[in-house]
């Protein structure tokens, strides 16, 4: 099984939220941080977009795209060193869905929002990416992005019966039709999750983790697998990824047991032995650190806000 197919299907995303934005040269926006994958697609005209971190802006032109995954706050300008307002302010003037704003030099249109998953937080393997990821899409990927996009505006302007199911189905394959761009890009294969993938001996041991989670992994059988000594293995996971072989393994299991607990009935203790922890204590343990909130009530919690959708 291709590593990828494996991931992209557990995210599940319940709701798309999108702004188109008509800038007017001079313009630009400060946008707060919030627990929610972001989203940008430039579909006229060029601007740059950059974290307030001190690093260069980058420059956005048709095509462009970018993902915020952990929800960062960011500035988006029409110049890399304009003055920037409040998004929230700015909001006040929408109409409908478009906002207008700046002066009245050229216009660049960005569609952008948030993606809202279905446990109201954010898959973990989403830590694997870089805090601001940009990449340029084909005119046809443009296109199917763009078409997605109008379906899901269709749906909400004219609502009818099935509309809420087709909002949520819609938004799935919109963010896939994202970050499956996003990761196949040739720039995006050089760092993070993918570009661990696609070494050729790290890329072995995370497809081990992929088919087989539910095996008692240690570093030294993953090593094995990439033809690596256990430190020079480590190291190299470490350096491409962000985090520990193990440390993966733990994220990886945690998302497939997030996908279990709000999908299926099975029991926690079942849960457990399907992602590969050997006790339900031990299991317990590691969901609550990692998500805030012991499995059994996490499943609780995100089954009443569906409930109250």
């Amino acid at each position: 099984m291709d590593a990828l197919d494996g991931l992209l299907p557990r995210f599940s995303v319940r709701q798309a939220v999108y702004t188109r934005v008509e800038g007017y040269a001079p313009w630009g926006l400060n946008l707060f941080a919030y627990l929610h994958t972001k989203f940008g697609i430039v579909t006229e005209g060029c601007c740059h977009v950059d974290l307030k971190d001190g690093a260069p802006p980058v420059r956005l032109e048709r095509g462009s795209c970018y993902l915020l995954p952990r929800g960062d706050a960011y500035r988006l300008r029409d110049s890399p060193d304009g003055s920037a307002d409040a998004f929230e302010d700015a909001m006040n003037h929408i109409e409908g869905r478009t906002l207008r704003w700046g002066g009245d030099g050229a216009r660049t249109t960005v569609i952008g929002g948030c993606f809202i998953f279905a446990d109201e937080g954010y898959p973990l393997v989403l830590d694997l990416l870089p805090q601001l990821v940009h990449f340029r899409v084909s005119e046809q990927e443009l296109s199917a992005l763009e078409s997605t996009m109008r379906l899901l505006e269709n749906e909400v302007v004219q609502p009818s019966p099935g509309s809420l199911a087709m909002l949520d189905r819609l938004a799935d394959i919109f963010f896939i039709q994202t970050l499956r761009a996003c990761l196949l890009n040739g720039s995006a294969r050089e760092t993070g999750w993918l570009g661990a993938l696609s070494d050729e001996k790290l890329g072995a041991a995370i497809r081990m983790i992929h088919t087989r989670t539910d095996f008692p992994w240690t570093v030294e059988a993953l090593a094995g697998h990439a033809g690596l000594s256990r430190a020079v293995f480590a190291a190299r996971f470490k350096d491409k990824l962000g985090l520990s072989p193990i440390g993966y393994l733990t994220r990886h299991r945690l998302t497939q047991a997030q996908d279990m607990l709000l999908h299926t009935s099975m029991s926690i203790a079942q849960v457990a032995a399907k992602v590969g922890y050997e006790s339900e204590s031990a299991f317990n343990k590691a969901f609550k650190r990692e998500l805030g909130a012991p499995p059994a009530a996490w499943r609780l919690q995100a089954q009443a806000r569906a409930t109250a959708r």
